[in-house]
């Protein structure tokens, strides 16, 4: 069903169609923006570099501005989308987004960037068109001197391409003075209301009481796929009952979508994309001539199809939502201290620190230092409490001057909701304290704190030092242990053991079967460990890289152990792209026991 090559080289000859009413605007059939999750195959990537003319009419490419160019200044503002090859729609739908940013906000220079490199290296290739990937946008901007970035993506959702985008930016978070990326298309009950809005505004005409308006969107196996759900819900709760919402590739599919149609007494069906560039999936799987396409599927049940060919890029009150969230995303810059209104930052952190978890500490009350990154934020006095898992910190504040403090950078404080942020506490001497959750000690904590007097967020980084706890504070865990001391404590011998074994760290889904087999030779522990899921290719445990050891079933690795805790690294195939993620091992050694 799907035309890969079709979808990253060429748009149909859209005369060729029969038996179809079209309302077209020039188009592109690559996988667009709202693809979210989706993948290109490497046989498509082998095609389409083997391809090396084309017969049909893409548009000018001399009409498009790829927005590359130096000499940005200082403020920048990134607009970052999937791309297209078809010259004409890139104009019409990315090039018409960017372009009413620029006219919103003319303080900054707009540049773009497309996150498919097939497209880009075609475009380069055909046309001698030069557009910057993600990170060649993010290096332009660190070369010619920026200092505020804001990123606009013209994503459709919360999905796998937007997470990744955050994951890149975050690798340049030190490169700029304010990075900030603002929402895509559909956050806010706000935003959905504005899309069905614009939509309905867009297709009144063919609201005449006998007519269902579909419209397709993408569809991902991701939790974001349930936006097109909310959508249709909010759609019928505003009194569009004969507006229909689906999929090419989750659910609702055009099967579900049929279903409800047939429910009611319409004689015309009109399809349209619910996607950024009306590309391959609204030429081939929506208005395509094969059995299996929308339009086929409806008419193939006797309805008259009309096919509208135009992507949510070209209509204006959609461009008009990524104004706003780019506007807001600007105002959360405004709030956010840059490197100028700060004095001197203060590397606090120590190269080979071991970060000290409540686990390592004994339950109790301490005193603690803590040093901060800024004399701006200075802590006369803190008092530790350990309980459990748990640490908790008591600040007493040198001065008056912060209203709250937030957990994280400021960026992401800007993010949280007012329920996250810590305001002061006043003790019985009038000084101002905060009262923070601790994850490790011997560990950089970021923290934003909201100033006073600037009314802006700045970025301190602290660290809870354990060298200032009392010697009786670290428990039995907690104190510096050999491997050969393990060994002799817990009796290891040559032999298997079996071991209960807990995985810390990631989403908190991914988990190690347990109990955990060790296998004790000299002086080496061997840990074989079998994750829940089969998509992890490779593990790495201090510095060194580990594969599976099995073909079948879910992913197992022999790691070496040299303690009771095993930091590892392990990375997982299963999202758009593969992703290192940090996990902790801890091992119960109160169920150690011979394996039999």
């Amino acid at each position: 069903m799907k035309k890969i090559i079709a979808a990253l080289l060429c748009s149909l000859t859209l005369g060729a169609f029969t038996g179809c009413y079209y309302t077209i605007t020039p188009t592109v059939t690559e996988t667009e923006e709202a693809a979210e999750g989706a993948e290109v195959s490497e046989e498509a990537e082998e095609e389409v570099s083997e391809e090396d003319e084309e017969n049909y009419e893409t548009g000018d490419a001399a009409l498009d501005d790829p927005l590359n160019q130096d000499e940005i200044g200082e403020k920048e503002l990134l607009v970052v989308s999937f791309g297209t090859s078809f010259n004409d729609s890139r104009r019409l739908t990315i090039g018409a987004i960017e372009k009413d940013l620029k006219e919103a906000f003319p303080d900054y220079s707009v540049r773009r960037a497309f996150t498919s490199q097939i497209i880009i290296d075609h475009v380069k290739k055909r046309d001698g068109e030069v557009i910057d990937n993600v990170t060649e946008a993010l290096d332009r901007a660190v070369n010619n001197g920026v200092k505020t970035l804001v990123v606009q993506p013209t994503h459709l959702m919360h999905g796998f391409e937007y997470t990744d985008l955050k994951e890149e930016l975050a690798d340049y978070a030190d490169a700029f003075d304010k990075l900030v990326i603002a929402e895509p298309l559909l956050d806010t009950d706000e935003d959905f209301n504005g899309v069905i809005e614009a939509v309905t505004q867009a297709t009144k005409e063919y609201d005449d009481g006998e007519t269902a308006i579909c419209f397709m969107g993408h569809g991902t196996e991701a939790d974001s796929n349930s936006v097109y759900a909310k959508l249709q819900e909010m759609m019928n709760a505003a009194g569009y009952d004969n507006y229909y919402i689906g999929t090419v590739e989750a659910s609702p599919s055009v099967e579900d979508v049929l279903s409800l149609v047939k429910q009611g007494n319409y004689k015309r069906v009109v399809l349209e994309p619910l996607m950024v560039v009306a590309g391959d999936h609204a030429n081939n799987d929506m208005a395509g001539d094969e059995e299996d396409s929308w339009k086929s599927v409806f008419e193939a049940e006797g309805y008259e199809v009309v096919c509208l060919l135009n992507g949510l890029g070209e209509n204006s009150d959609v461009r008009s939502l990524y104004v706003e969230h780019c506007r807001k995303a600007i105002e959360e810059a405004e709030l956010i201290a840059g490197a100028s209104e700060m004095t001197e930052v203060k590397d606090v952190t120590a190269d080979g620190q071991k970060p000290v978890p409540a686990s390592e500490i004994k339950d109790g009350v301490y005193e603690i230092e803590v040093d901060s990154s800024s004399s701006m934020f200075r802590i006369t006095q803190c008092s530790l409490t350990v309980e459990g898992d748990e640490m908790k910190a008591v600040m007493t504040m040198g001065g008056k001057g912060y209203l709250y403090v937030c957990p994280g950078t400021a960026a992401e404080a800007l993010e949280m909701s007012e329920d996250a942020y810590i305001p002061f506490e006043e003790n019985e001497k009038g000084e101002h304290t905060f009262t923070v959750t601790v994850d490790a000690l011997d560990s950089p904590y970021e923290l934003a704190a909201f100033s006073k007097n600037k009314e802006k967020w700045y970025d301190r980084t602290l660290v809870f030092r354990a060298d200032s706890l009392p010697g009786t504070a670290l428990s039995e865990a907690g104190e510096t242990e050999s491997k050969a001391e393990l060994m002799e404590r817990l009796g290891l011998k040559d032999g298997s053991y079996l071991i209960g074994a807990e995985l810390e760290g990631g989403s908190g889904k991914a988990y190690v079967e347990s109990p955990v087999e060790l296998t004790v030779k000299g002086e080496e522990i061997t840990a074989h460990i079998i994750f829940s899921s089969p998509n992890y290719d490779y593990a790495i445990v201090d510095g060194e890289k580990y594969l599976p050891v099995n073909k079948e079933g879910n992913s197992a690795f022999d790691i070496p152990v040299n303690g009771l805790t095993v930091e590892l690294t392990a990375d997982t195939t299963a999202m758009s792209k593969p992703h290192e993620i940090e996990y902790r091992l801890v091992f119960d050694e109160s169920s150690l026991e011979e394996a039999e």
